[in-house]
């Protein structure tokens, strides 16, 4: 096979699995509000984040998203519990987590589980704090959202994505990401990053600390200058993300069929961007989660303040932690010399 047929193969294979990403997110929107599920997003978002080409990378972190959040909000939980009213021990045990879901991403063969086994702990903690009235619906209705999400991506993957038809696929081990002193450098870079996130919101009592939390920790990479460039297109794709969800909701925010065509056209094109092997990839996932954040609620949006309000906390987290990781790193030659 010549290099332009391999090429227009790669293409194929890419618009095939973004196509079956936005019919996934579809599904799994529609599900979650049959259900009268709190958070639907979380649903939708599951499909985007485990979408891949490569079917044994996709069904890796579906199962490894579904047992990490498992495990998570069952510590998170009983443990919430036990400190709920105790503030010191809630914003000890979110750095804890924040520190050992790092670590473990970036040096374990199955770093996913760890790293969201430790967010969804954080996130059930972090409910302690906020909203402890609300803990046990967040944490029973956390686990339905994602495992909708990750049985609609996969599913919507093995019927229409590429080698649509192969129900067949494998958990696939991953080499270490990074060194352990790197490992133990930029956890405690992250575990920093959640305490003054925490206690920033604490201060000034910003909007939506969840999403805030969630955004930091995504972009913390084994190469601190991969984080400063994947925060620098995680704060550019929620520009344009966001935008685009606020210009359909400002369009026709009630239209129901409005809502949804638009739903789907908005995943396909963000999720191709995503899917692709260009430098700006992952451009195209971040617009893709700010988008499904704006558009997607309990049913078509009826106001701009929440979707405004999760959108600035991806700004506000994504903003702290990247400042956090230029300050605690050493500056290398190749930087020195740009």
């Amino acid at each position: 096979m010549d290099e332009a047929a391999r090429q227009d193969a790669i293409d194929r294979d890419v618009t095939r699995q973004a196509f079956a990403t936005a019919c996934g997110v579809l599904a799994a929107v529609f599900i979650a509000l049959w259900m009268g599920l709190q958070q639907p997003y979380w649903a939708a978002l599951s499909v985007m984040i485990i979408a891949n080409v490569d079917r044994d990378a996709l069904f890796t972190k579906g199962v490894l998203r579904i047992a990490g959040t498992f495990v998570g909000v069952l510590g998170g939980y009983y443990i919430g519990q036990w400190v709920e009213g105790l503030p010191f021990l809630q914003i000890t045990f979110v750095v804890i987590a924040a520190a050992v879901g790092t670590y473990g991403r970036q040096r374990s063969a199955y770093g996913y589980v760890w790293f969201y086994g430790a967010l969804t702990f954080a996130l059930v903690m972090l409910y302690t704090m906020t909203e402890p009235g609300q803990l046990y619906d967040f944490a029973h209705y956390r686990c339905y959202e994602i495992v909708i999400g990750v049985v609609c991506g996969t599913l919507s993957s093995w019927a229409l994505g590429p080698r649509a038809g192969e129900l067949h696929a494998r958990l696939v081990a991953q080499p270490s990401a990074t060194t352990e002193i790197n490992a133990e450098r930029q956890s405690m870079v992250a575990a920093l990053g959640a305490l003054v996130i925490v206690v920033t919101w604490a201060l000034f009592d910003l909007p939506q600390l969840p999403q805030v939390l969630i955004s930091s920790l995504i972009v913390v990479d084994s190469d601190p200058l991969a984080t400063r460039h994947r925060g620098a297109q995680r704060i550019f794709g929620c520009v344009i993300g966001g935008t685009a969800g606020l210009l359909v909701i400002a369009i026709d925010a009630t239209d129901p069929w409005w809502w949804a065509a638009m739903l789907f056209l908005g995943v396909f094109s963000f999720a191709h961007i995503h899917l692709g092997k260009s430098a700006q990839a992952y451009i195209g996932t971040q617009s893709a989660i700010a988008y499904l954040v704006t558009l997607v609620s309990a049913g078509p949006p009826t106001t701009l303040e929440p979707p405004i309000d999760r959108l600035v906390g991806i700004v506000i987290g994504v903003s702290i932690m990247t400042v956090l990781v230029w300050a605690l790193n050493p500056v290398r030659p190749a930087e020195e010399a740009a």
